[in-house]
């Protein structure tokens, strides 16, 4: 039987995991939820994409109501602001996909499960609270408790990436301390030209920072970042010895992470790389790259995160490690793996 799917939020994550279950035979999208309320453009912005290029099966309406269809499959469209409006039970949705970043709708997402409207809930973020369980493929997912765990975070991007490199370096060397910097491209809620941060079209922002209301073109900008805060829940001890900085940078794909840390002892650089190149070999979610790559030479990838090994680098008891991954198409791979995993 394959896995019944609704997404709510059909924006850059949604349409990419769209994407990913048209080509999954063990997924089907059978509800979508967005408030945009026009199924061509949405039609459109699947079929047209600006990063990925054009979808292998175009989407089209149905009969001129609000169905569409990609390939074979038919999914029922809706409009509503609130994801507790939409009529998910209607169309025996498994799981809900809330890709829409509205805090409120984490709350619903809990009240569709106690309504019994939805099995299970997968987020694609990590709010505070109303989750029962972050989830981070190849980290902690042998925590996960179907008896208990019904609304599910799939986390971030950036947590996803530097996870697996912070969990190798906790168990088979100790960390200290140390120090992520992250390299975010831009989001489509930063402004193209210089206006307040109170501006940003984010419904859930907290900045206070008046240069993330800058021009998100032609410079990079300084910012905090929730990558190690994401991590709180599943790795804390970690949290507690690592600070976290990030860039927002002027591309529109991939992004990268450079980890400087401290290790209790010195096992040296090539136990380093001999530890990191057999971490990627059993792990479905890890690559390792030996090349002088650039950033969009990653584009499209699946990885949760790519070791970049000609910068791993050691000063005495310190360890650089330089991280590459696709901050929408890899992560929206996670989040079908976690839909899986708690659908199973």
């Amino acid at each position: 039987m394959s896995i019944r799917v609704g997404i709510n939020g059909f924006g850059r994550i949604g349409r990419c995991v769209a994407r990913l279950c048209a080509e999954s035979p063990d997924v089907d999208i059978v509800a979508v939820n967005d408030i945009m309320d026009d199924p061509e453009n949405l039609a459109y912005l699947y079929n047209y994409d600006s990063t990925y290029g054009r979808a292998e099966k175009k989407a089209k309406r149905v009969n001129g109501n609000g169905t569409l269809a990609i390939g074979e499959d038919q999914f029922q469209l809706y409009a509503k602001p609130d994801i507790t409006e939409v009529p998910w039970d209607r169309d025996d949705v498994d799981v809900v996909i809330d890709s829409s970043g509205v805090r409120a709708n984490v709350t619903g997402c809990q009240t569709l499960v106690n309504d019994e409207k939805v099995k299970k809930a997968v987020v694609t973020h990590l709010p505070d609270g109303d989750i029962d369980r972050a989830l981070i493929m190849g980290v902690n997912d042998n925590e996960y408790d179907a008896d208990s765990d019904h609304v599910v975070s799939s986390v971030i991007c950036d947590a996803n990436a530097i996870a697996h490199v912070l969990s190798v370096f906790e168990e088979q060397f100790g960390i200290e301390g140390g120090f992520v910097t992250t390299l975010h491209p831009w989001l489509a809620y930063q402004n193209l030209v210089d206006r307040g941060v109170s501006s940003q079209s984010n419904p859930g922002h907290f900045w206070k920072d008046y240069s993330l209301g800058r021009a998100s073109i032609g410079t990079m900008i300084p910012k905090e970042t929730t990558a190690m805060n994401a991590l709180r829940p599943i790795m804390s001890d970690v949290v507690d010895k690592v600070h976290a900085f990030s860039y927002r940078v002027p591309t529109g794909i991939v992004a990268s992470a450079d980890l400087t840390l401290r290790l209790k002892d010195n096992p040296g650089l090539d136990t380093i790389v001999q530890s990191l190149e057999n971490y990627a070999d059993n792990s479905p979610y890890v690559s390792i790259n030996y090349e002088s790559l650039t950033a969009l030479d990653y584009l499209a990838t699946p990885w949760s995160a790519i070791i970049d090994m000609q910068w791993t680098a050691m000063c005495d008891d310190m360890v650089k490690v330089v991280l590459w991954y696709d901050n929408e198409w890899g992560y929206s791979n996670r989040v079908v793996d976690v839909v899986r995993h708690v659908a199973a």
